[in-house]
């Protein structure tokens, strides 16, 4: 990876092909779960999964959740300092009329394959436009940044003292 944040925050996006879901479960417990993701221009994830999933219930129920995109670690060159980025986000369905629904399905399938053609058949599958609302990016030891401006694509550097 680059040592810029931003060709690093890049590429940590780019490489990845799911992300990890925090979300509450309707006793206010939490839960974690993945789920592949696309993602477009404004920086918005997509993810199109199962309402069987308990995660996608819980999605349903309380739109306010985490997002969680870590570096590899047969890549790490530090376990306890993995780069990884996290995101606050609000989700949103995106309803099979819409007029982005079908190339985002496209989309998906040209990245994860003829998987997603059959998925897109199923009656229980909902898509997710999970908003992110504010982040935090680490690369490493002392190099952390809050996520801000305009689709989130501004680093500002968190430096000693600050939380």
């Amino acid at each position: 990876m680059s040592k810029n944040p931003e060709e690093t925050l890049g590429q940590l996006l780019k490489r990845a092909k799911t992300l990890q879901l925090a979300t509450l479960d309707a006793l206010g417990e939490s839960s974690i779960s993945y789920a592949p993701f696309v993602q477009d221009d404004a920086g918005n994830f997509y993810i199109f999964v199962s309402q069987l999933s308990s995660h996608t219930q819980e999605i349903l129920q309380h739109p306010q959740l985490s997002v969680l995109l870590i570096e590899d670690e047969q890549e790490a060159r530090q376990i306890f300092a993995r780069t990884r980025v996290t995101y606050r986000c609000v989700a949103e369905v995106v309803v099979r009329e819409a007029a982005e629904y079908a190339p985002l399905l496209d989309a998906m399938e040209m990245r994860f394959g003829n998987v997603v053609g059959l998925l897109r058949g199923l009656g229980d599958f909902v898509m997710f436009r999970l908003v992110p609302q504010s982040g935090r990016f680490v690369m490493g030891f002392g190099q952390a940044f809050v996520l801000a401006g305009e689709g989130l694509r501004e680093l500002q550097h968190i430096g000693p003292g600050q939380a």
